[in-house]
């Protein structure tokens, strides 16, 4: 009975080639570049307006959103920050008040509440 030697070279070859397969393994890889840090934003249009006394105007908010959430309900919140400065709906619907003068209406993320925008209303 002779023995063989081959089949035990083969495999001494080839563990260095297992050793490194090892070492890069899907689960051992090294870890991907974190991403960036999620910045909300906010933007506000028209941000400027005249209007007569009683007159509307329509807001539009524009917010971005981290991938994957979605926001029940509506994700800004509105108000005139004056008093008697006019009114503002759920849906950025304002309604200017009867006496002249120049107001603010405020729009707020209401996820990140530190984020707002401002537009300024001149009623005459």
């Amino acid at each position: 009975m002779t023995l063989s030697l081959q089949p035990f070279i083969r495999i001494l070859a080839a563990s260095p080639l297992l050793v490194l397969l090892a070492c890069n393994a899907p689960g051992q890889a090294l870890p991907a570049k974190p991403a960036e840090p999620f910045l909300p934003t906010l933007s506000l249009r028209p941000v400027s307006v005249s209007l007569g006394a009683g007159a509307t105007q329509t807001f539009q908010a524009e917010i971005n959103l981290q991938k994957g959430i979605r926001l029940p309900g509506n994700p800004v919140g509105w108000r005139v920050v004056e008093p008697g400065g006019g009114t503002i709906t759920p849906a950025g619907l304002y309604t200017a008040p009867p006496t002249p003068g120049l107001y603010h209406v405020e729009v707020r993320r209401e996820d990140h509440k530190e984020v707002t925008a401002m537009a300024t209303v001149v009623v005459k």
